[in-house]
């Protein structure tokens, strides 16, 4: 059960498309990890990672 407190305030869903080999996988790499890497594989299929933000005082899950 998911506490009141425990609740971001917002929920965005975000999708990014592209050519291949431009580099979608670390951005999203780089946004939620903070990690980019040179030599990353081609993604196959769809990946998903989250990152929850402050933005003006409220949490933002995107």
């Amino acid at each position: 059960m998911v506490e009141e407190g425990d609740r971001e305030e917002y929920l965005f869903k975000i999708v990014v498309i592209g050519d291949s080999a431009v580099g979608k996988s670390n951005l999203l790499s780089r946004f939620t990890r903070d990690e980019f890497d040179h030599n990353s594989k081609a993604t196959i299929g769809v990946e998903f990672q989250t990152q929850v933000v402050e933005v003006d005082g409220k949490e933002v899950k995107a």
